[in-house]
């Protein structure tokens, strides 16, 4: 289950991710609750999270459990050009 959370905060990387999704026209909800968890990003079913620490080994099973296929970036990961081009690509 999909619920949209209000936006209170994001961190710098996550502002110039959403102004590149924007940017290239890409449909996109942030800010999303899936399974009781807060994701950053989903695009289609990519559960998008970016941040400055490790990956949530169990969060990221969750996901996959409910159909999402979990992606993690660092904060310092964005913007950089392999990702625009694969974002290009979706």
């Amino acid at each position: 289950m999909r619920t949209i959370l209000k936006i209170n905060s994001s961190t710098r990387a996550e502002r110039r991710f959403h102004e590149l999704l924007k940017n290239l026209r890409i449909p996109f909800t942030s800010k999303v609750k899936i399974g009781g968890r807060e994701v950053d990003f989903v695009i289609g079913m990519y559960a998008i999270d970016i941040d400055g620490h490790e990956q949530d080994t169990n969060k990221n099973k969750m996901l996959i459990a409910h159909g999402y296929s979990p992606i993690h970036f660092n904060n310092n990961e964005i913007p950089n050009p392999n990702l625009i081009e694969w974002l290009k690509k979706l």
